[in-house]
């Protein structure tokens, strides 16, 4: 472990050590309460007071390709976070959240306060910036392996100002801010530009207080983001399923490309649209997202825009009969009626997953010699989610993805080189988010 890794981490426990003392020295004066509740809590007596909720998330998985070419079958450790969350006050909220594994983002996930002002709130910090139901979505509500090729043409977390809220009981979310532009606290940040990024996203459930259970389920939203940006921060790596976790692309395109460096670059266009619709045991979700480089500039070429999109359709039943719940802009994790428990017969709930995705690249920016961009790229998967608990299952899932492009996937010993153009996968996960 790393010495920040280390510091890190001495610091949150040292912190939760001094506040359990303090309250112990208190508990003449004061009585307070501990608990689970979406995450384990400590709460002083008064309202409004002070309040520590502790949580985690562990994920790991077992990974199988069909094609021989790869030699990537494995174990691995998806996920292991550790997360702190409270309030000060009722008017003042915290959260910080740290990754272990560390295998695609820096350590530091989320760290941010709050304002709260009724129904809204002032946001400062590293967090989500706003975009996207697949992205706003907790991963716990996912019930696939991984989110879909479009997640990565949007934003990710960034260091910002964000003010975000509901309007008319619920049936408007709102969000939006400015943010550097250049990722996490640990990305690579250019020189030449400092304009910041808006991001925005709204949602509207039209019929949320319908009393036609057809009807009060439905959902609609879109969201945005635009910055100038540095040429540095021109950074796209959308991969396929079985390609997450590991350096290979679907599509990739960087301020170094095999047409030479990128020496300008006018601004960065991102959009999406999205509509969800939960009926009975039944969750439908689609989006579709864009995103454009304007008038980018290679080192002897004329400046021309880099155009991408993808969409993707999901279809999610619960055997079981658990009713999912799109609430608050997003969607939230099955709770199953009834839990785990061999010796009372019960075994917690079962639910059916299918997605349909389809991702376009922009063939301009595609050297054929370089074999790892591809023009087009469709992916069809099924899923099985097991929910044991409310912070426990066990996810079965498989994609297969068609390439329009061979992708190289590895160079062998003898200098050969070994090619796809499809990919089966099948990922099983058991994953703990308490």
């Amino acid at each position: 472990m790393l010495s920040f890794e280390k510091a890190f981490v001495s610091t949150i426990f040292l912190f939760a050590i001094i506040l359990i003392l303090s309250l112990q020295d208190a508990v003449a004066e004061r009585i307070f309460f501990a608990g689970y509740k979406s995450g384990f809590y400590i709460r002083s007596e008064e309202e409004g007071g002070m309040e520590l909720r502790i949580g985690g998330a562990f994920q790991t998985d077992y990974r199988y390709y069909a094609e021989g070419e790869r030699a990537d079958n494995r174990f691995d450790v998806r996920r292991a976070r550790l997360r702190f969350r409270g309030q000060l006050t009722q008017y003042f909220r915290f959260k910080m959240e740290y990754e272990f594994q560390g295998n695609e983002i820096d350590n530091l996930v989320d760290a941010y306060g709050e304002a709260v002002f009724g129904p809204s709130a002032l946001l400062f910090g590293q967090t989500k910036e706003p975009f996207s139901l697949e992205w706003q979505s907790v991963d716990k509500a996912l019930y696939f392996a991984e989110r879909s090729m479009g997640y990565y043409l949007g934003p990710k977390r960034d260091i910002g100002l964000m003010l975000h809220g509901s309007l008319f009981q619920d049936a408007i979310m709102y969000a939006g801010g400015l943010f550097n532009g250049d990722g996490d606290d640990g990305s690579i940040s250019g020189s030449e530009e400092d304009a910041p990024e808006v991001a925005a996203r709204i949602t509207f459930s039209p019929f949320k207080r319908s009393l036609s259970p057809w009807l009060n389920g439905i959902q609609f939203g879109a969201s945005a983001t635009y910055a100038q940006i540095d040429p540095l921060n021109i950074s796209l790596g959308v991969k396929s399923t079985g390609m997450v976790g590991t350096k290979k692309n679907v599509y990739r395109l960087t301020h170094n490309t095999k047409f030479g460096v990128i020496q300008d670059v006018g601004d960065r266009q991102r959009y999406n649209f999205e509509v969800a619709w939960a009926v009975g045991p039944v969750l439908f979700q689609g989006e579709y997202f864009s995103l454009t480089y304007t008038d980018m500039e290679a080192a002897g070429a004329n400046p021309k825009d880099a155009d991408f999109s993808s969409w993707y359709a999901g279809l999610m039943w619960c055997v079981t009969g658990e009713q999912p719940i799109l609430s608050k802009g997003v969607v939230k994790p099955i709770y199953p009626d009834r839990f785990f428990n061999p010796q009372e017969g019960t075994w917690g709930a079962l639910c059916l997953a299918a997605r349909i995705e389809h991702f376009d690249g922009d063939e301009e920016w595609i050297n054929p010699a370089s074999f790892v961009s591809v023009d087009e790229a469709d992916a069809y998967s099924l899923a099985v989610n097991w929910v044991l608990f409310p912070m426990a299952r066990i996810i079965l899932d498989y994609t297969y993805t068609s390439l329009s492009d061979p992708i190289r996937v590895r160079v062998l010993p003898d200098g050969s080189t070994d090619y796809i153009e499809e990919e089966n996968v099948v990922t099983c996960r058991f994953s703990i988010d308490f």
